[in-house]
């Protein structure tokens, strides 16, 4: 089984390549909703894995996958579908991975660990 960090790391990488096929500009949003930046956030998301506390870790690929719904390069589903596809490649089944794609589901998160 996994752990909740190497399967963000995976989830980078895969929002990386999706970010580096997609073929859409980026719109008309701001720099750090453009897939230049994202791009840059799923590097570092994987380069720190090791070493940044897993809410930060969250938060990250949280805005990444939000920014990706943004530039129409996913939706709200194939976000779901992408962690259920890491999660079954490393034999997970943490929801814990899944909170912040449920829109009828609130929940809380530290906004500590920033160190």
């Amino acid at each position: 089984m996994a752990d909740s960090v190497v399967l963000i790391a995976a989830m980078a990488e895969r929002c990386r390549d999706m970010i580096l096929r997609s073929d859409e500009p980026g719109l008309d949003l701001p720099t750090s909703l453009q897939p230049k930046h994202l791009h840059w956030m799923c590097r570092e998301i994987v380069q720190h894995a090791r070493d940044w506390p897993a809410t930060r870790l969250h938060r990250w690929i949280g805005f990444v996958q939000g920014a990706m719904i943004a530039n129409r390069m996913i939706d709200l589903d194939r976000a779901k579908a992408m962690f259920d596809e890491v999660k079954t490649a490393y034999g997970e089944n943490d929801e814990d991975l899944l909170d912040h794609l449920n829109p009828d589901d609130f929940f809380e998160f530290d906004i500590g660990g920033q160190g």
